[in-house]
């Protein structure tokens, strides 16, 4: 009879343990998967973005560029003969050129490599990066390259000014980076997510710190070579498309933070402008809401697992109680079935009935119970019609004289 309600138990029991570690492992389960949804998702929309960005960007600074080449256009188009007609007429059309078009430097270069300035003429230009000689359309390269205070030089051809019996080939400008970057946003973003960068075919940086200032490398290049790319992706092409100017993307994990590098040719010029996107970082961001979702999730399992102990817990206690009831009603039912045997037994044999009735009365008052012989005469008096009594004294059980 216990077996059953144990076996009850033993299931419940099983049943509430298997429940709660269903929901402790979806629970877990369903964070993984968000948090690798979240991955996901970055990357999705990092790929999908950054190469208009990256492509809008080099459009800028293509367009700022083609500008100063029409500038220098239009400071020839503007000099007249008197402005060549001495040195001091000269140098005082080059400053107007300088202040007019905000240019830190305005020179022309003659045949034979000599430098005018408005301040003087230099005799040699070993110092420029572009070859004076062999100059055919316009040219956009850097000075001093490696060092923190990098200089724009666009040159164009000049055509054959003469001036002073020298013959100027060249006209060239110099000025800032941060002047040539003007209206383009390279700067980092306040999270830390977005860094936006020139560089060389060589893998330079013109205008930003490697990788956002990530990397210990002073070249792009050399650092992308010590990444981790993710699948579909590789150091080599990334390094082939650079020396071909051709755009692209790369995916890849440096010094343990995930990035996405896509990367443009700007037109004119041997550079590449990249957008980078630091995924860990926006990762962790958006990660952070993931684990509040998460962490409520937890907790909407805890108390559902709670609830299920509570109700588990009041199903046994019921139990328990019903079975106690039962058994009480089983016991009570054995009893009277008894005590039903027992009347039935006695209804069957009336004079035993009488006999334990009164040996019951005698023995509790003290008294001696009428002998055999007394009953058999009693008996046989019925048998004959007569009327045969016995009389005795039982106080507060049987009246006096009543006949049995």
């Amino acid at each position: 009879m216990n077996e059953k309600p144990k076996s009850i138990r033993s299931v419940a029991i099983l049943g509430t343990l298997i429940l709660m570690l269903i929901l402790v492992l979806s629970t877990v389960w369903m964070g993984r998967t968000a948090r690798e949804d979240t991955d996901n998702a970055v990357r999705t929309v990092s790929l999908m973005y950054l190469d208009e960005l990256a492509g809008r960007r080099e459009q800028v600074v293509a367009n700022n560029l083609k500008k100063r080449v029409e500038d220098i256009h239009t400071t020839l188009d503007l000099i007249t003969p008197e402005d060549l007609s001495d040195e001091a007429h000269r140098q005082a059309y080059q400053s107007k050129m300088k202040r007019l078009f905000s240019l830190e430097r305005f020179a022309f270069v003659d045949s034979e490599g000599k430098v005018y300035m408005s301040t003087g003429i230099l005799e040699k230009m070993e110092e420029y990066p572009f070859d004076y000689r062999s100059l055919a359309e316009p040219e956009i390269s850097i000075r001093d390259l490696h060092s923190s205070e990098k200089k724009v030089i666009i040159a164009v051809p000049a055509g054959h000014i003469a001036y002073g019996g020298a013959d100027l080939t060249v006209c060239f400008a110099e000025l800032s980076m941060e002047e040539m970057l003007a209206g383009v946003s390279m700067q980092a973003q306040e999270s830390g997510a977005t860094f936006s960068n020139i560089y060389t075919t060589d893998g330079y940086a013109l205008s930003d710190a490697v990788l956002g200032g990530l990397a210990e490398e002073d070249n792009l290049l050399e650092a992308l070579s010590q990444a981790n790319y993710e699948n579909g992706y590789s150091f080599s092409q990334v390094e082939n498309d650079f020396q071909s100017g051709v755009r692209g993307v790369a995916s890849f994990t440096y010094h343990g933070i995930r990035e996405t590098l896509s990367y443009v040719p700007v037109e004119g010029t041997d550079w590449m402008l990249t957008y980078l996107i630091r995924e860990s970082v926006i990762s962790e961001q958006i990660g952070s809401i993931s684990d509040g979702i998460i962490n409520r999730s937890m907790l909407q399992s805890a108390l559902t697992i709670f609830a299920l102990l509570a109700i588990f817990a009041y199903i046994i206690q019921q139990n328990r109680s019903n079975a106690k009831l039962i058994l009480e009603k089983e016991t009570a039912d054995a009893e009277n079935r008894v005590r039903q045997q027992e009347l039935e037994q006695r209804n069957q044999d009336p004079e035993k009935c009488v006999e334990e009735r009164l040996q019951f009365l005698l023995e509790g008052k003290g008294k001696d119970c009428p002998d055999k012989k007394h009953w058999k005469e009693r008996g046989k008096a019925r048998k004959d019609g007569k009327k045969v009594g016995w009389q005795m004294d039982v106080p507060g059980d049987l009246p006096p004289g009543e006949v049995f």
